[in-house]
């Protein structure tokens, strides 16, 4: 089986090069209870964009 990933690895090793999640984390600490971290929220977000620029609507339902 093979699977296309396009741009996508390159958008998440630049972001880990960058060490978004943790300056995030750092400005914008998240609860104990949350599944993600605010930084991982955001290099998620960043790489959707990067990856499949479109309009960001409805949010929630993509992250779900």
């Amino acid at each position: 089986m093979e699977k296309r990933l396009g741009a996508l690895p390159v958008a998440a090793e630049f972001l880990r090069r960058l060490d978004v999640a943790r300056i995030v984390d750092e400005l914008c600490p998240g609860g104990a209870s949350a599944h993600l971290s605010h930084g991982q929220v955001i290099e998620a977000m960043v790489a959707n964009r990067l990856t499949s620029p479109a309009p960001l609507v409805r949010v929630g339902d993509w992250a779900r």
